[in-house]
């Protein structure tokens, strides 16, 4: 018994092993040549009579009413419109907090007045006025940080107010 005998066969009697030859073409290769043969062909089609009558229908012409567009009464300015609500007041900060933000804010603003009053006039201020400018911004500075919360503000809390 050979080796050829153990194989399976299919209906068409080919052996499942590619690396023998099969005997005859196979179904395969017929019906890739046919695929080859017929390509770019088109099938022919049954054309089917169109009715005269479709096409000669009179359509009377019916004055169209005028309705107001959805997507125009959107950008429409109304007065009717809707209006929010008037924002809360800002709150007010504590006097010494508010002499901090003068100090942090005004010092710097005054100290390029005072360089521009300088190249303009001629005129030089006192060391003493420089000095007291430094000195109210970094006590401002040292007390806005001085005073802010040390704990973490809660992780679940995303500053979203209904």
């Amino acid at each position: 018994m050979s080796d050829r005998d153990d194989r399976p066969e299919d209906a068409t009697g080919a052996s499942d092993d590619a690396s023998v030859p099969s005997e005859g073409p196979s179904s395969d290769d017929e019906a890739w040549r046919e695929i080859v043969e017929n390509y770019g062909d088109r099938p022919a089609l049954e054309e089917e009579p169109v009715a005269r009558d479709l096409f000669e229908k009179k359509i009377d012409i019916v004055e169209t009413v005028d309705e107001p567009d959805a997507y125009d009464d959107m950008w429409r300015d109304d007065e009717e419109g809707y209006v929010p609500p008037p924002p809360p007041p800002l709150p007010k900060p504590t006097p010494a907090r508010l002499l901090a933000w003068i100090g942090v804010l005004g010092a710097p603003v005054a100290v390029l007045v005072l360089i521009v009053v300088t190249q303009i006039t001629g005129r030089h201020f006192s060391s003493w006025v420089i000095g007291g400018l430094v000195a109210a911004f970094l006590a401002g500075f040292v007390y806005l940080l001085a005073t802010m919360p040390s704990e973490p503000r809660d992780p679940w809390d995303d500053g979203a107010r209904v």
